[in-house]
């Protein structure tokens, strides 16, 4: 064998190696490329896969809370209905037994509060038909012991200016008279104004109040 043809062959063999070394990465290029390719696809479906399950599973979801739902309102409708129930049997077994019923309470306490108003206006009437006095029937206040010119002066800028308006005093026109007329707290009662003009008023028209 010739020289050259020994050079020749060595050169042969790298550009076939070459060739070989290419068309491996070519192939290898299309294979990556046909796995990218595929993978991209697999991702789509799964992607698409999970979607569809994500919105399988919320309508479910939402069936189950509608179902809920229904049953808490069935629920609450059947409580209603047997309180209601009960309460009806209830109050016809206290209606046998003579025992009144919440409504015939609610009953009696209204008319009750009627009852008190009514009393109520009848002793403002006659508050106020006993504090009425005349021009002629002012009394001399100054026989009441415990009553002065100034006290006397007092009681009568107040209104109060016969015996039978001091004997018809309550708790709360003392309190006032002592707090704001006279101011003196306990000098009404202990002093017994009204004893003393219960006792005048006698004497005068004879007729007790």
């Amino acid at each position: 064998m010739s020289n050259d043809t020994e050079e020749q062959a060595p050169e042969s063999m790298v550009n076939q190696l070459k060739a070989a070394v290419d068309k491996a990465q070519e192939e290898a290029g299309k294979v990556v490329g046909s796995l990218v390719k595929e993978g991209g696809k697999l991702r789509d479906q799964t992607l698409k896969l999970a979607e569809e399950t994500v919105d399988e599973v919320k309508e479910r979801v939402d069936e189950v809370r509608g179902k809920v739902e229904e049953v808490k309102a069935k629920a609450a409708d059947t409580m209603d209905n047997l309180e209601q129930l009960f309460e009806e049997r209830v109050a016809r077994a206290l209606k046998r037994l003579g025992v009144p019923t919440r409504d015939d309470v609610q009953g009696i306490a209204r008319r009750l509060e009627e009852m008190n108003g009514l009393l109520r206006t009848l002793a403002a009437d006659r508050s106020a038909a006993d504090a009425a006095v005349a021009p002629d029937e002012n009394d001399d206040l100054k026989l009441i012991s415990g009553i002065g010119p100034v006290l006397e002066g007092k009681l009568i800028g107040a209104g109060i200016c016969s015996y039978r308006q001091i004997a018809a005093l309550t708790d709360a026109d003392i309190e006032q008279i002592e707090s704001e007329v006279i101011h003196s707290s306990g000098r009404v009662r202990r002093d017994d104004w009204i004893g003393q003009a219960r006792i005048l008023y006698l004497k005068k028209h004879g007729d007790p109040i």
